[in-house]
């Protein structure tokens, strides 16, 4: 039977630019392209060579425009070709008429220079003239895949458009429309033109550290492509009022600091967590969203930022800025308005002007839930009637660690800028109260809000950093 040598795969394409004479511009570079392939089994007569200008996966292109036949080697050289794009595949055979099925599919551009200013594996002219990517930026659309790779990745489908959005897979970051960046779908080994494969629980880390007035670097444990901070809640180690700052979030880390009207703090304890932005649904049900927006509203909760799924439940939502645009100390309040999204503003101290730099502000909404995710046991949940005076929030379950902890009052019945702190942490609860901003006089009465709080347990490594 010759099926049993049938099976191959066409596995590799290597393309050589010999310049003929450069020094004159008239002159054109000639390119031969070389393939070479495996097969599957030893008992091969031969093997075609098929190339064209069009996939045969492409409707009305079954076959291709060109044919070498009785190639006896596991590769063969085409010389001289034009510029443009080219489609290549092979089959074996082992009796002449009697041949396999095409391999793999291998796609090429073939330029007359070889210039690749940004090293994306595509040259400047294929960028340029054919695929519409940007040659000095090595990952067009942002998806955490570079333009070459996700050439070679979607092959003949790499300008198709999957999602029906009018956007080609290749300049799509997100090519299935299900909230999550190509890059992190095949790293994590999901389709990334299928909808229906997708993370169904948060990439996530959260742990705790001890800051004070300067500014100090957090390194993420795992690689994120598209990560979503949020810290919050301060401990209360020093008395007077304090806000946090973050910047400089990328793949890696981000930076935190201790912000106060004057002089130097002490060393607080603040929570964080993050997270990949996108829409999650838990195996119980339980719904999750990360996202960011930029601000500079300080209207008093005068923007409404909407989620991007309704969520089945009013979620806890925390919020924080992510940026540094102005040095102005600024708080972040947010209202939750059920389901669809939650207002939002910026509140400066209140001796300072009203008016603020916009910034990044990222976000995380959980639904009110407990349970075990990424192997972090965590609990989600609302306490309602907490004012100035410290009040105890009592967890409903015993942690097998001290949980992480993170804070945010989800109401505004008094907008005087203010805060959370907290104090006395074990597994078992928590004291918090809400911190009214003093720059202005020294009264610190604040009505009753609910608050919001997010629970991790996590395990500590010997630098007293926790992490997952």
């Amino acid at each position: 039977m010759i099926l049993d040598m049938l099976m191959y795969r066409f596995y590799r394409i290597v393309v050589l630019a010999l310049v003929l004479m450069l020094f004159i511009p008239a002159i054109s570079i000639a390119v031969e392209v070389r393939l070479e392939w495996n097969p599957s089994q030893k008992k091969v007569a031969g093997y075609k060579v098929y190339y064209g200008y069009s996939s045969r996966h492409e409707e009305n292109h079954e076959y291709y425009e060109f044919k070498i036949d009785n190639v006896g080697k596991q590769t063969h050289a085409i010389m001289e070709l034009d510029p443009g794009p080219y489609y290549f595949a092979v089959t074996a055979y082992y009796i002449e008429d009697h041949q396999s099925d095409f391999s793999e599919e291998i796609f090429y551009y073939v330029s007359q220079s070889t210039i690749d200013r940004d090293g994306d594996g595509l040259t400047d002219e294929g960028e340029i003239n054919f695929f519409g990517t940007d040659p000095n930026n090595a990952d067009t659309d942002g998806d955490s895949i570079t333009d070459g790779n996700e050439v070679e990745y979607w092959e003949y489908c790499w300008n198709h458009d999957d999602d029906d959005d009018s956007i080609i897979n290749l300049l799509d970051p997100d090519s299935d429309n299900d909230g999550f960046l190509d890059g992190l779908e095949l790293a994590y080994k999901f389709n990334p033109s299928d909808h229906d494969s997708r993370p169904l629980f948060p990439y996530m880390e959260t742990g705790e550290v001890s800051i004070k007035h300067k500014w100090h670097r957090i390194e993420f444990s795992e690689h994120f492509f598209d990560p979503v901070v949020v810290a919050k809640s301060l401990s209360y180690n020093g008395t007077d009022p304090a806000i946090l700052r973050i910047q400089n979030v990328d793949n890696t880390g981000f930076d935190i600091s201790i912000q106060k009207k004057k002089g130097k703090h002490k060393y607080e304890t603040v929570g964080y967590i993050i997270m990949e932005r996108s829409c999650y649904t838990l195996a119980d049900g339980t719904m999750v969203e990360a996202g960011s927006f930029t601000t500079d509203n300080t209207t008093p909760f005068d923007e409404i930022v909407n989620f991007k799924s309704k969520f089945n439940y009013t979620p806890v939502v925390t919020a924080a800025v992510v940026s540094y645009n102005e040095s102005d100390a600024v708080f972040c309040r947010t209202v939750t308005k059920e389901t669809n999204g939650f207002a939002f503003c910026l509140q400066k101290q209140e001796r300072k002007p009203k008016h603020h730099l916009t910034e990044d502000v990222a976000y995380i909404a959980w639904e009110p839930s407990s349970g075990i995710v990424n192997s972090i046991a965590f609990e989600i949940n609302i306490k309602f009637g907490i004012n100035h005076d410290f009040q105890k929030i009592s967890f409903n379950q015993t942690f097998e660690n001290t949980p992480v902890f993170i804070a945010d009052m989800q109401t505004v019945n008094e907008t005087d800028p203010a805060n959370m702190r907290w104090k006395n942490k074990d597994t078992k609860g928590v004291d918090v109260k809400i911190s009214e901003d003093q720059s202005y006089d020294d009264e610190i009465n604040h009505a009753s809000e609910a608050v919001g709080f997010m629970a991790f347990s996590v395990q500590q490594d010997e630098l007293g950093t926790w992490t997952k």
